[in-house]
């Protein structure tokens, strides 16, 4: 019985340490995977300031700046879909109305096209009100605004980088806003 016990239990060992090794092989698999290095750093892209050519080509500047007129600046950057031109552009705009009267900071909106079907139906159906809508823009945000878009998040940028969801069927507008004006 007792050599019985012995057995198993060096068996068991050998089959913890073979699963250890094993682990240690998958782990370093994946650290070298390309792929998957990728996705990592795709995920961990930040949006950061909005710099761009918007679709009227105009010059648009989001930079955050220190103000000294006590204004703090913010800005808040999402994806439109061509699925859902005119709903993303309603729901933000509703957005931009809850959080127009709040005096102490300033908040711009900037949009990213998913493709140029996009873009020129906001060209030709002009309905992005006080949203400025980028065309050509620094890279790495519109990255950054694509991959927070693909868990259904958007970007709020000003003295930190914060990402949060807006695309649920639960979240009006009105949550959005709440969420922006007192997440500052």
């Amino acid at each position: 019985m007792r050599k019985k016990i012995i057995f198993e239990t060096v068996i068991i060992f050998i089959l913890g340490a073979t699963g250890w090794y094993l682990l240690g092989i998958m782990k370093q698999f994946e650290m070298n995977n390309p792929e998957i290095k990728a996705i990592d750093s795709y995920n961990r892209l930040v949006f950061l300031d909005g710099k761009g050519i918007d679709i009227m080509g105009n010059y648009v500047d989001s930079v955050l700046l220190n103000n000294t007129d006590g204004v703090e600046k913010f800005i808040i950057a999402f994806l439109v879909r061509e699925n859902s031109v005119d709903k993303d552009l309603q729901f933000w705009n509703e957005v931009n109305g809850y959080l127009s009267n709040i005096d102490v900071v300033n908040i711009s909106m900037i949009a990213y096209c998913e493709n140029n079907q996009c873009i020129d139906y906001i060209r030709n159906n002009s309905n992005a009100n006080n949203i400025s809508v980028l065309e050509y823009g620094e890279v790495s945000d519109m990255q950054a605004v694509i991959s927070a878009d693909t868990n259904g998040e958007f970007w709020l940028r000003g003295n930190r980088f914060k990402r949060s969801k807006w695309r649920d069927e639960n979240l009006s507008p009105l949550d959005i806003a709440n969420f922006i004006r007192f997440g500052l």
